[in-house]
């Protein structure tokens, strides 16, 4: 019994440090202000090839999120509204705003009601099936932890915005807007 015990707790402890250490990891790679945007090839749920180069020369909004997610499914709308906000308007270097949206999910197509539910109409859509969802190869490039995650990445590919709120994003945006 004793040393049934003392081998769980050996185990627990092992588990325990293996944890924290991928936590560090996963945040010594968290993507920063200021530095390039990590590249990444995907396809998209239209089933089309995408990489993120695709989109230089314009502001990308990168949103991580999950049907499974309830601040994900609150936030919804606010992206919503976003992307009927700004999809017809421009910015300095004449450029637009893409949304892409990695959804990241365990199984299943609940995804698709959420996406139908709200009106996510935008093409870069992106869903990332795994078990355990944060390990998604997209989000371990950007060292996403905890979603919703979202990311401005600008015409240049450079990261502006990291892990910020919608209300964020709009200032900074509507002070490139270019008003005609």
């Amino acid at each position: 019994m004793k040393k049934r015990n003392l081998l769980f707790r050996i185990s627990i402890v092992i588990f325990s440090v293996f944890t924290i250490l991928y936590i560090i990891y996963s945040f010594s790679k968290n993507a920063k202000i200021g530095e390039k945007a990590p590249e990444f090839t995907t396809q998209l749920v239209n089933g089309e090839n995408y990489s993120l180069s695709n989109s230089r020369g314009n502001y990308v909004l990168l949103y991580f999120w999950g049907s499974w997610c309830g601040p994900c499914i609150r936030n919804a709308p606010e992206l919503v509204a976003i992307s009927e906000n700004y999809k017809s308007k421009f910015f300095d270097k004449d450029s637009k705003l893409e949304i892409l949206s990695v959804a990241l999910e365990k199984k299943g197509k609940k995804w698709k009601r959420v996406v139908n539910k709200f009106g996510f109409n935008w093409e870069l859509q992106v869903v990332q099936f795994h078990k355990i969802v944060l390990n998604s190869s997209i989000a371990n490039k950007y060292g996403v932890l905890e979603i919703p995650s979202k990311f401005l990445i600008d015409p240049d590919g450079n990261i502006v915005l990291s892990k910020t709120s919608f209300s964020e994003i709009e200032q900074y945006l509507e002070k490139r807007l270019i008003k005609g």
